[in-house]
């Protein structure tokens, strides 16, 4: 177990907040990083004792990480805004996060950054060491469980994201299996160095989170947008299923969230079971497949996969311009998983038109990657494949 310290404005709706979220165990608000030894209510609410009203959020750090509960209490919170959330003003409103383990500094730090570069301007949320902490008295403790009908400066909408969210989770571990949590990571490269370095698995096998994603398929985008930043692979994975229902309905929308939030999708399945049923559906019946050339360009090997990927609607649709040009753009590429994919969409046209396929590997073959090659011509003869794969 950790603790992590919050000031979000009203501790009574940061606690109810924060305590709702999978992997907190314990909440206690209270006074911090003030002048005055042991407050009352009463004396911080003058604003003379440089108190910050404040919630102790004891987690479990094998259920939830620190990154994502200061992600999450960031939802929570207007960063833009100094000494006021909500109607609430002064000074003991002000927002901040405080840790007592200066491990934990590093984390917090990078997820500041993130937010305020998302913002593009300065956060108004303090971040440093938790100096002092004195608990509040017991009948705040819990004041919105004892009180359902109390003030609370959070809106519906935020309270019921926490909820939500934790939901999904524990939805996903309700159906997820030891063993395969223990298989997963090796599966997926997790390891220091490999391509999933740090990826994390709850252990939940694709149909079992496909059937959550549809029985959550009403989720909100901020819903969907929290999920992405999970450290789980499998809420990811259910982030974008569901978005894929989203893109039933609200197609342009839908696609719009997916490019604005490739930072989640990090890993080939996540790419492979969401890029052709988003970006590629869309680009089907849309003429400007800029975005692809732009995607396959970037430095980011699963935003290279994306664009490849997609195509696989296109190819669906009888259209293999773009496949084609994507793998002479690609080429040369070095890595492994980007030669399985373009290779499989290399297949996937020479299914459809095999004399396409042959005068592409007749133009190419000789600088194609060899795992490139092998799996453009899996559904060859033992003839053909011997054939091209002498060099």
């Amino acid at each position: 177990m950790k603790q992590i310290y919050f000031a979000g404005g009203c501790f009574w709706g940061t606690e109810h907040y924060m305590g709702s979220i999978d992997g907190v165990v314990r909440t206690e608000v209270g006074y911090a990083n003030g002048n005055v030894a042991d407050p009352t209510y009463q004396q911080v609410y003058t604003d003379r004792t440089g108190h910050a009203e404040c919630v102790e959020v004891t987690y479990d750090n094998d259920r939830i990480s620190l990154p994502t509960l200061c992600r999450l209490f960031f939802r929570s919170i207007n960063p833009l805004s100094l000494n006021r959330q909500g109607n609430d003003c002064g000074t003991r409103y002000r927002t901040g996060i405080y840790w007592t383990d200066e491990t934990d500094r590093t984390e917090i730090e990078q997820v500041y950054d993130e937010v305020e570069s998302a913002y593009g301007e300065p956060l108004a949320v303090e971040k440093g060491p938790l100096k002092v902490f004195y608990p509040a008295e017991e009948y705040h403790q819990d004041y919105l469980l004892k009180n359902p009908e109390g003030y609370c400066h959070l809106p519906l909408s935020t309270m019921r994201l926490a909820k939500d969210y934790s939901k999904i989770i524990r939805d996903l571990r309700a159906v997820s299996n030891e063993e395969k949590k223990s298989v997963l990571p090796r599966f997926f490269k997790t390891g220091k160095g490999e391509y999933g370095e740090g990826d994390k698995f709850l252990g939940v096998v694709v149909p079992e989170t496909r059937k959550v994603a549809r029985a959550h398929k009403e989720a909100s985008y901020e819903l969907i947008e929290a999920l992405l930043e999970s450290e789980w692979h499998e809420c990811r994975l259910c982030a974008l299923l569901i978005l894929i229902e989203k893109y039933e309905k609200t197609p342009e929308e839908a696609v719009q969230f997916y490019l604005d939030h490739l930072k989640g999708i990090n890993n080939w399945d996540l790419v492979d079971l969401s890029a052709p049923y988003i970006l590629g559906d869309h680009l089907v019946r849309h003429p400007d497949h800029k975005v692809l050339y732009n995607l396959a360009g970037s430095s980011v090997m699963w935003e290279q996969r994306i664009a490849v990927v997609s195509t696989l609607m296109l190819i669906r649709h009888g259209q293999y311009t773009d496949t084609i040009a994507l793998a002479e753009q690609l080429l040369t590429t070095r890595h492994d998983l980007m030669q399985k994919a373009t290779g499989w969409m290399l297949r996937e046209v020479g299914k459809r038109d095999k004399d396409l396929l042959v005068a592409f590997l007749e133009r190419h073959k000789t600088k194609m990657p060899r795992t490139m090659l092998r799996y453009a011509i899996e559904k060859f003869s033992i003839e053909e494949r011997k054939r091209y794969m002498e060099k």
